[in-house]
């Protein structure tokens, strides 16, 4: 059984924000009537906004944020990936599936920032004249940005590279409902998706590789839930990895009834903490700690 410390913080429309704990157990059978979740209020307490310098008001007209990451050789600096003037809206896919790109064309400003976390101040900004409708971004080790456009051909929700570059995981979110793995020069190695007796992923939209604990963590949006599976990231050997749909290492389903939808994931590899943006309309976010996934 895996133990699951869930730490639940509630963002109202008005200024309160309460944190409340909750401790879960669930099975790590896969199998639906295998899971047995029960929950357990373990402390109720106030949280405070945490503010940034004094000098922290800029003026710049921010679009709708496709993605965050932070800079792994200036903890000070945030990128940010928006889509400026572009609003994706019911006009965008006309055919609920191809971008309007005649209509709409590509974004004419910048889509992509370098951001001061202490002040707000804007560093650097470029990706003009580039993309058509940004949604993801990722930050490898090397500081490389990995975005994703679902306004061009495939409709990839994120993307996430494994610390040494070897291998590169693609969340196939809103055409497919997979995790697509290929190595470093783009070959297809597998992919991950639910077993046949399982609810199947229903738009996967957030990656996280835990590499320490072999993991691909996605957030399975529309099915409310965090999903993750058995990997062998580091393993270049190529023994273990086939063209043939990779079903069977499911690790992990976690699940909420307050989990109506998760947009995104981040694991913290300091903290041991799993964060999720859950139910977009109301503003919310789960912490879970390190065990609910390790075991």
């Amino acid at each position: 059984m895996e133990r699951l410390t869930l730490l639940l913080v509630l963002i109202s429309f008005v200024v309160n924000v309460n944190a409340r704990a909750f401790e879960n157990t669930i099975s790590a059978g896969v199998k639906s009537d295998e899971n047995v979740v029960t929950y357990q209020i373990l402390a109720n307490k106030p949280l405070s906004m945490v503010s940034t310098d004094d000098d922290s008001q800029h003026e710049y007209k921010l679009g709708q944020v496709g993605g965050l990451g932070a800079s792994v050789k200036n903890p000070n600096r945030l990128f940010v990936f928006h889509r400026a003037s572009r609003e994706w809206n019911q006009e965008s896919f006309p055919d609920g599936r191809n971008f309007d790109k005649t209509k709409f064309g590509v974004i004419p400003d910048n889509t992509i920032l370098t951001v001061s976390t202490h002040t707000g101040q804007i560093i650097e900004q470029w990706g003009n004249n580039t993309f058509y409708m940004p949604h993801g971004l990722a930050v490898d080790s090397e500081e490389n940005l990995w975005l994703t456009d679902v306004g061009v051909h495939q409709w990839a929700t994120d993307v996430v590279a494994a610390n040494d570059g070897s291998k590169i995981y693609v969340a196939d979110g809103y055409c497919n409902a997979r995790i697509v793995k290929f190595d470093s020069k783009g070959k297809f190695l597998k992919e991950y998706s639910m077993p046949e007796d399982e609810q199947p992923l229903l738009i996967p939209h957030s990656i996280v590789l835990i590499e320490a604990l072999d993991r691909v963590c996605v957030a399975d949006r529309e099915n409310g839930r965090i999903v993750c599976f058995d990997d062998e990231i580091n393993n270049d050997d190529g023994d273990d990895e086939t063209n043939e749909n990779n079903q069977s290492q499911v690790k992990a389903i976690i699940d909420h009834p307050l989990m109506r939808t998760v947009y995104a994931i981040h694991y913290d590899p300091i903290k041991l903490i799993y964060y999720e943006i859950i139910n977009f309309t109301f503003n919310k976010y789960f912490s879970l700690n390190r065990s609910s996934l390790c075991s």
